[in-house]
C-alpha cells in the first residue's frame, strides 16, 4: 500500500525515470518509487511536471496536487478509473436510502464533536467547556437538524485558541491559514480513496453544494478535523503566520502519524481507508453501526 506524501517545495522539474519520480533540481536528482507514493503536493509556480509522468501517475492512482501563489492546495489531478467498478458503484452510491444518510451524517457529527472534547482534554483546558461539547454530542439530531456542529464550533475553536479567535476560511491569519492547509491536504487524501473506492466523491451525504465536486470527501473529513486542529495548535502555539517548516510537518503527520481506529492504531492514510471501507458497509447495509471512525482516542 502506498504511504508517503511527497511535498515539493523547490524543485526544477519532475519527471518519470522508469517507475521512479525523478525530482530535479539544479544539479541534484533524487528518486522515489511510484510505489511507495500516496500523493504528491508541488508547491512552487515554477516547477514543471512532464506529461509522462502524470500519465505514469495516473497508473498507479498517485494523487497530484498544485498548490496556488498563497501556497494552498488548489488543483487536483487523479484518473477518474481509480476502480474497476465505477459506474456500478456510483448507480449504487445514487440508490443510497436518505433516512440512512440522516443518520450517518448524526453520527458523524457526534464523532467530530467528541473528537473536539479529546483535543481540549488531551490539551488540558476548560473541563467546563469540555463537558458541555460531550452535552451537544449527545443531543444530535437526526441530520443535525438542530446545528450542534456549528454550536460546538463556536464554544470549542475559542476554547483551543482563545476568545478573540474567529475561525474563516479565507482568513490568511497565522492559525487560519495552519487550519485551512493541514484540512485541504487531509481532504485531499480522503477524495483520492474515495476514487479509488470506486464513489463519486460529489455525492454527499451531509454537504450538497452543486458547486462542489467534494462533497462526500467533505463529510468523511469531519471526523478527522480535529486531529488537524490539535497538531496546528500544539505547532503553532508561538507562532503569528504558516511557514515552510510547518507545512512540511504537516504533511509528515497525515503521511506517518498513527491515531487510534477500531481500537488498533493505524496511520492517517490508513485510517481514511477503514472508515471509506466501512462507510460503504455501513450504507449498502443500511446500518450506521457498521461504522469505524477515529473517536475517543486521538494521538499525537
Amino acid at each position: 500500500m502506498s504511504w508517503r506524501v511527497v511535498y515539493i517545495e523547490k524543485s526544477d522539474r519532475l519527471k518519470l525515470y522508469l517507475d521512479n519520480l525523478k525530482v530535479v533540481r539544479e544539479e541534484s536528482e533524487v528518486l522515489i518509487p511510484l510505489s511507495d507514493i500516496h500523493t504528491i503536493i508541488v508547491d512552487n509556480q515554477q516547477t514543471v511536471v512532464t506529461a509522462r509522468l502524470i500519465n505514469k501517475l495516473s497508473k498507479y492512482h498517485i494523487l497530484l496536487v498544485f498548490c496556488d501563489e498563497k501556497h494552498l492546495p488548489n488543483t487536483y489531478v487523479l484518473s477518474p478509473h481509480s476502480h474497476h467498478q465505477s459506474s456500478k458503484m456510483l448507480k449504487k452510491q445514487m440508490g443510497w436510502s436518505p433516512a440512512v444518510k440522516e443518520i450517518m451524517w448524526k453520527q458523524i457529527i457526534q464523532i467530530k464533536i467528541y473528537n473536539q472534547a479529546s483535543v481540549l482534554h488531551h490539551l488540558k483546558r476548560s473541563e467546563p467547556v469540555i463537558h458541555q461539547l460531550y452535552d451537544l454530542a449527545e443531543t444530535v439530531q437526526q441530520a443535525d437538524q438542530s446545528n450542534r456542529e456549528g454550536h460546538a464550533a463556536k464554544l470549542y475553536f475559542k476554547e483551543l485558541f482563545g476568545s478573540s479567535f474567529i475561525r474563516e476560511r479565507s482568513s490568511l491569519d497565522g492559525i487560519n491559514s495552519g487550519l485551512n492547509y493541514g484540512y485541504i491536504v487531509m481532504r485531499s487524501t480522503v477524495a483520492r480513496s474515495l476514487i479509488a473506492s470506486g464513489l463519486h466523491p460529489g455525492l454527499g451525504i451531509g454537504h450538497d453544494n452543486q458547486y462542489n465536486a467534494f462533497n462526500l470527501a467533505d463529510d468523511l473529513i469531519e471526523p478527522f478535523r480535529p486531529i488537524v486542529d490539535l497538531w496546528v495548535a500544539v505547532l503553532m502555539s508561538e507562532k503569528d503566520y504558516l511557514d515552510i517548516k510547518t507545512k512540511q510537518k504537516l504533511v509528515y503527520l497525515i503521511s506517518n502519524n498513527k491515531i487510534m481506529i477500531g481500537n488498533q492504531k493505524q496511520t492517517i492514510l490508513n485510517a481514511i481507508s477503514l472508515l471509506i471501507k466501512s462507510f460503504i458497509k455501513s450504507m449498502d447495509e443500511e446500518n450506521p453501526d457498521l461504522l469505524v471512525y477515529p473517536a475517543n482516542g486521538i494521538a499525537i
